[in-house]
C-alpha cells in the first residue's frame, strides 16, 4: 500500500524507489483493474489509428494526386506514368488508363477513410480519458480518506516538528497534482510511448534511410529533456516548500490574530508574510522558466529533422534519384513529414 508517512514527511525527501512508489500507488487501482484494461485497449486502438493516417495521406498523393496532376499537365490521361509514385502505391493498383472521374472517386473514398480515422480516434481518445478520470477520482477519494485517517493517528510530536501549513500543502496541493497525473498525464505517457514505438516500426518498414534522418535529433532531444526536467523538478520542489511556508504564515497569523494585535506585531507579521510570498513568487518563476524553456527547445530540434527529410527528399525527387535503393516519391516524403510531427509531439509533451 501507499506509504502515507512518506507523503506527510519532510518536503525535500524523495522516493527511495520510483518503481516501488508506483507499485504501491498501483495497489489503489486494483479494484478498478478492468477499467484500466479497457483504457489500455482503447489506447492501443487509438494509437494504431494515428499511425495509419500518415501512410494513407501519402497514398492519397502517390496513388491519386501525383499521377492525376501529371496527366493534367501533359494533357493526356494515358500518359500518367509516374513510376516512382506507382512503386510506392500499395493502397490500390494504379491504372494509368483510368478516367478522371474514376480517379477522383477513388481519391474521395480514401479521404473518407482518413476522415473516419480522425473522428474515430477523437472518440476513442475522449472515452479513454473519461474512463481514466473516473477511475482516478475514485482512487483519490480512497487516498484522501486514508490520509485523513492517518493524520489523526499521528503523534503530537509530529505536529510539533511540522507546521500545519506544510501538512495542508502536502494533503491539498500534492493530491491535486496526483489527480492531474492520474487523469491525464498517465494516459499521455503510455500513449506517447506506444505512438513512438509504432511510428519507428512503420518508418523502418517503409524506408530505413529516411527513418534515420527523421530520428537523427532524438539523442539531442533526450539530453535537452533530461537537463531541463532535472532543473525543473528541483525548482518545483523548492516552490512547494515556499507555498508551504506561505500557508503556514497564513494559518498562524489568522489563528493568532488577537495575540498579534494585543502585542502590536501587525507590521512584523506583514513583513514576514511579504518575504514568504516573495520567496514563493521567485521559486515559481524559476520553475516556470525551466519548464517553459523545454518546449521551444524540443520544437526547434523537431524542425531540424523535418527540414532535413523535406530537403533531402525534395532534392532526390527533382533529380529522380533513389535513396540507398529506396524509391523516393512525394507521397513518401509527405508520410515521413507527418511521422516526424507525430513522433515529436509526445516527446515535447
Amino acid at each position: 500500500m501507499f506509504d502515507n508517512s512518506r507523503l506527510l514527511g519532510v518536503e525535500v525527501e524523495s522516493a527511495s524507489s520510483i518503481s516501488g512508489t508506483l507499485k504501491r500507488l498501483g495497489g489503489y487501482f486494483r479494484p478498478y483493474r478492468w477499467v484500466l484494461v479497457g483504457v489500455m485497449a482503447l489506447i492501443i486502438l487509438g494509437t494504431l489509428m494515428q499511425t495509419v493516417i500518415p501512410s494513407l495521406q501519402g497514398q492519397a498523393v502517390d496513388c491519386y494526386l501525383g499521377p492525376f496532376a501529371q496527366s493534367m499537365v501533359e494533357g493526356n490521361r494515358a500518359a500518367s506514368t509516374d513510376t516512382t509514385a506507382f512503386d510506392n502505391c500499395w493502397y490500390t493498383t494504379p491504372d494509368p488508363s483510368a478516367t478522371a472521374a474514376e480517379t477522383l472517386r477513388g481519391f474521395g473514398f480514401l479521404i473518407l477513410i482518413i476522415l473516419a480515422l480522425y473522428i474515430g480516434g477523437a472518440a476513442v481518445g475522449g472515452l479513454q480519458f473519461y474512463l481514466m478520470a473516473r477511475a482516478g477520482l475514485q482512487v483519490l477519494r480512497d487516498l484522501r480518506v486514508e490520509i485523513f485517517q492517518h493524520i489523526h493517528r499521528l503523534s503530537l510530536s509530529y505536529f510539533t516538528k511540522n507546521e500545519a501549513g506544510d501538512v495542508m500543502s502536502r494533503v491539498t496541493n500534492d493530491i491535486d497534482t496526483l489527480q492531474q497525473v492520474i487523469s491525464f498525464g498517465l494516459i499521455q505517457v503510455v500513449q506517447g510511448i506506444l505512438l513512438m514505438i509504432f511510428i519507428v516500426v512503420a518508418m523502418l518498414i517503409m524506408s530505413i534511410p529516411l527513418a534515420v534522418m527523421t530520428l537523427i535529433t532524438v539523442p539531442l532531444m533526450f539530453l535537452a529533456t533530461r537537463f531541463f526536467s532535472t532543473q525543473a523538478r528541483r525548482a518545483f520542489r523548492q516552490a512547494r516548500q515556499e507555498i508551504g511556508a506561505v500557508n503556514s504564515d497564513l494559518q498562524e497569523s489568522i489563528s493568532a490574530v488577537r495575540e498579534v494585535q494585543a502585542f502590536s506585531r501587525e507590521d512584523e507579521n506583514i513583513e514576514q508574510f511579504r518575504l514568504s510570498n516573495a520567496a514563493n513568487r521567485d521559486a515559481n518563476i524559476k520553475a516556470q522558466a525551466y519548464s517553459s524553456a523545454l518546449a521551444p527547445t524540443l520544437e526547434a530540434l523537431s524542425y531540424v529533422s523535418l527540414a532535413l527529410v523535406a530537403a533531402v527528399g525534395g532534392i532526390l525527387i527533382l533529380r529522380e534519384q533513389t535513396l540507398l535503393g529506396t524509391a523516393v516519391s512525394v507521397g513518401l516524403i509527405v508520410t515521413f513529414i507527418a511521422f516526424s510531427q507525430q513522433f515529436n509531439r509526445p516527446v515535447q509533451q
